[in-house]
Formats: structure tokens, C-alpha cells, sequence
């Protein structure tokens, strides 16, 4: 008999800058546990999570993590002991990012889940008491040349023609774009020659004029492509309308 195990992403009001990744083989249980602490103010939320075949170990995921960027993790001493956690500081679209990756390097991207019903359930009085860092994007484009600013422009405003759902997301180095699941269609980051999208390979041939990420970087947006006139835009359009088309499957 196989068992399943899960590698999950859960989300808490009380430490909205951070979420919790775990393991375990019940994730209902685990809730259970985590919810019936009266120590901490608000319920943590399944996010999403990842089906593992085999029994492997979120020692393994955190210790990816923590490749990429140590300072993530929630490391403290108390009483001269160090004490590390299964909190990181990202955004759980961040979290989900990684498992996401784990998945498509694996072949198994049915393994994961993206909770359809997540519901953070937050009451006026709670998220006005809740510090939410948004991102201005007139801060992001601040020193950025305009003739990119306007190549990002005329990508966007074209695929939102194409997919009204879509949505941008200022972050501090990059503006993602999303799908109506929050799912990540690509980041455009801004050159001064150029303006690079990162985003999944396209499943058209014709459409594949950009670059791979080596695969030791585990990145799921593992392609890039590069714009720098006007007459490229519309290719660059048909690539992130491929890819929406990969991820919302």
C-alpha cells in the first residue's frame, strides 16, 4: 500500500509577512493541532499543497529555500539556543512558487494543489490592523528608461485585450503578472536596454526565441525573453498567452 505525504503552504493572520511550510501525512490533523493553540490569535489557512509518493522530507524544501535566500527563514536564540522554524518571510504566492517548480521539474504538476476555495476570512477590523506592505509601481519604474516603460505598457495593455482576467503585482524588483488564480504568468524586469520577461517555455516552437534557465536553479519561470522594439511585442504577447494557457490546464 502507498501512502501519500504532503508538503503544505499555510497562511496566518496573526504573522501575515510570513507563511509556514511543512510536512506531513494528514493535513487535517495537522490543522487540527496547529488551530487548537489559544496562543496564537488567528486560524492558520491551507493554501495549497504538494502530493508526495514517497516519504520524503520538508528538510528537503526548506534547505532549497534556504539556498536561495537564507535571510528567509525564522531563526531566533532563546536562551542561548538557536531555534529554527518552519516560517519563512515570503508571500504565499512565493511558496507556492517553489512547490510549483518542484512539481514541473518532476513531471508531476497533478501533484499540486492551489486551494480554489482559500478564503483568509479576514473581517474589516482585522486587516486594518494588519500591516500589508504594498509595492508602489511609480516607485519601481522611478529610474527606469521610458521607452521600456512603454515596451511593458504595450505588452500588457495587449494581453489584458486577450485575457481580462489578468492582473499585475508590483514586487520591489520586478512586476509580476498573474492569472485569475494568482498563478504567476511572468515578471518583467526592467533593463536599460531592454525589457526581460521571465516566464515557463512556450509549447510552440515558433514561440521559442528566448533562453532556458539551467535547471539547477529549480525556477519555475525558467524562461527568458528579451524586447527591445515595438516590433517584437506582439511575438512576446502570443508567448504569455501560451503560458496562461499552460498554467490555468
Amino acid at each position: 500500500m502507498t501512502n501519500t505525504f504532503y508538503i503544505y503552504i499555510l497562511t496566518n493572520q496573526s504573522f501575515p509577512d510570513l507563511v509556514k511550510i511543512g510536512y506531513t501525512s494528514d493535513i487535517e490533523r495537522r490543522l487540527k493541532s496547529l488551530n487548537s493553540s489559544e496562543a496564537v490569535p488567528f486560524a492558520f489557512r491551507l493554501y495549497a499543497y504538494y502530493e508526495a509518493s514517497e516519504r520524503l522530507s520538508d528538510v528537503k524544501v526548506h534547505d532549497m529555500i534556504d539556498k536561495i535566500n537564507p535571510s528567509l527563514r525564522s531563526v531566533d536564540n532563546l536562551n542561548g539556543k538557536k531555534r529554527t522554524r518552519e516560517f519563512y518571510k515570503m508571500t504565499k504566492e512565493n511558496a507556492y512558487n517553489v512547490l510549483d517548480c518542484i512539481a514541473y521539474c518532476s513531471g508531476t504538476e497533478d501533484k499540486l494543489h492551489l486551494m480554489e476555495d482559500f478564503d483568509e476570512k479576514v473581517t474589516k477590523e482585522e486587516a486594518e490592523s494588519i500591516d500589508k506592505t504594498k509595492y508602489d509601481k511609480k516607485d519601481l519604474l522611478l529610474d527606469k528608461k521610458p521607452e521600456i516603460i512603454s515596451l511593458h505598457n504595450l505588452v500588457f495593455k495587449s494581453v489584458k485585450e486577450r485575457l481580462p482576467g489578468v492582473f499585475e503585482e508590483t514586487t520591489p524588483n520586478y512586476i509580476a503578472l498573474r492569472n485569475e488564480k494568482k498563478k504567476n504568468i511572468c515578471e518583467f524586469h526592467f533593463y536599460k536596454s531592454c525589457l526581460l520577461i521571465q516566464t515557463r517555455i512556450p509549447t510552440r516552437s515558433d514561440l521559442q526565441i528566448g533562453e532556458k534557465v539551467p535547471d539547477t536553479y529549480l525556477w519555475a519561470l525558467n524562461y527568458k525573453v528579451r524586447i527591445s522594439s515595438k516590433e517584437e511585442v506582439e511575438k512576446a504577447v502570443d508567448i504569455l498567452v501560451d503560458v496562461y494557457n499552460q498554467i490555468k490546464k
